[in-house]
């Protein structure tokens, strides 16, 4: 399985939502469009190959400080595991 499979949309918009942005909120603090935040976060394939670390990056800054401990525990372990990174 590839590493791109193990990052989903769906634990994009988690963090997302209970950080308390709507889309458009989190795609101008990104500076992405709206309608890629979207594409994001329903996985869609041609998007979710051509996210990097940037992206990735901007998201977990922006929405790290107003999500629950364990949102952001197990979100930085899954895009450590995305990007390759080994915590052990």
């Amino acid at each position: 399985m590839s590493r791109r499979k193990m990052l989903s949309g769906a634990q994009l918009k988690a963090l997302r939502k209970e950080s308390g942005y709507t889309q458009g909120e989190l795609a101008s603090r990104i500076g992405i469009s709206r309608e890629t935040v979207s594409a994001i976060e329903n996985d869609k394939p041609e998007t979710m190959n051509n996210i990097g670390m940037e992206v990735i990056s901007k998201w977990w800054s922006i929405c790290r400080q107003k999500a629950s401990e364990q949102t952001r525990e197990s979100f930085f372990s899954t895009v450590m595991d995305y990007f390759g990174f080994n915590l052990s």
